[in-house]
């Protein structure tokens, strides 16, 4: 047996019950010249557990220290591939059962192009698609109007994050696990399209949904967590300082503005009152707004217990 086209990276931490629809929604697809490598730096049973339900050649079970962060998971798994294209899953995320054999195809019939990609339903802790918010999150990020077939070059979807690294499939031999410093962290897929941009290539759009993303409480995007603004704001402080992404210069200060006020605000609630106001008065130079004026009155004037419900 030669090699797989496509390896599929399903980093996993400590979500048993989605890792598992996970793993189904890819093995139950209509391509199967894949690898899938699970990646766990959670509790190890439940990756040994699955295994064991799922006897699939095709999966590779790998295991890392829990104390591997989120980056180092996925670069983990991404030395480890050995398909020409490389796709990512997220364990709380689940495919339609034509995303590889939709997404793949773009990228056989253009040598140059290094990424392929579709739009995604945004679905609930339960599963149910939010049709609502799947709509606004469309328009969001720039996919509604966005034209189907080849985009070259694409450093605007790359600014305007029009990618979603797990509604995504690239080359493999684009981009290097090395590329991924340790000061992207959790923004890794914003850093990904970034670099994938930076090859020159071309991206191709396909406008179906066929992903279905879960935004629930513990996710990246629903959570708290400081980690997240402060990888956002070094890949964005970056992007804006290099020179082919100057005409999207606008948008850029617009995603540093919104990460300094995330910063800004989870600092409040930790009560870290003179770092929070350094974050909040760089949102406000940026892009002056009513929530960064408030947090910085809010930082001189509002008591402990009430910047903890910030």
């Amino acid at each position: 047996m030669g090699e797989p086209l496509v390896s599929v990276l399903l980093p996993t931490h400590n979500r048993p019950a989605w890792l598992a629809e996970a793993v189904a929604s890819v093995l139950a697809g209509e391509f199967t010249d894949l690898e899938l490598l699970v990646s766990n730096n959670g509790n190890p049973e439940h990756t040994r557990e699955l295994a064991r339900a799922v006897p699939d050649p095709r999966v590779r079970w790998l295991e890392q220290d829990p104390s591997t962060g989120m980056l180092e998971n996925f670069r983990a798994a991404l030395g480890e591939a050995k398909g020409r294209y490389v796709a990512v899953l997220h364990d709380d995320d689940r495919w339609a059962p034509n995303f590889l054999a939709a997404l793949v195809p773009p990228l056989r019939h253009r040598p140059d192009a290094v990424l392929s990609f579709a739009d995604h339903f945004l679905i609930d802790a339960a599963g149910r698609v939010n049709q609502v918010a799947t709509e606004r999150n469309s328009r969001r990020w720039g996919r509604t109007a966005l034209a189907e077939g080849y985009h070259q070059p694409f450093p605007e979807l790359a600014a305007r994050q029009s990618v979603a690294v797990t509604g995504c499939v690239f080359r493999r031999d684009a981009v290097a696990a090395s590329a991924l410093s340790p000061g992207v962290g959790p923004c890794y897929d914003v850093w990904l399209c970034y670099l994938l941009a930076c090859t020159g290539g071309a991206a191709h759009y396909r406008p179906e949904r066929l992903l279905y993303l879960r935004w629930h409480a513990g996710s990246d995007t629903a959570s708290r967590d400081l980690a997240g603004p402060r990888s956002a704001i070094e890949c964005h402080g970056q992007m804006l300082g290099d020179h082919r992404m100057r005409a999207y210069a606008g948008v850029l200060r617009q995603r540093l503005a919104r990460d300094h006020l995330s910063a800004g605000a989870t600092l409040l609630r930790d009560g870290a009152r003179r770092t929070a106001r350094e974050h909040l008065v760089a949102s406000s130079r940026m892009r002056p707004s009513w929530k960064a004026t408030a947090g910085l009155a809010a930082s001189w004037l509002a008591p402990t217990a009430v910047l903890n419900r910030i």
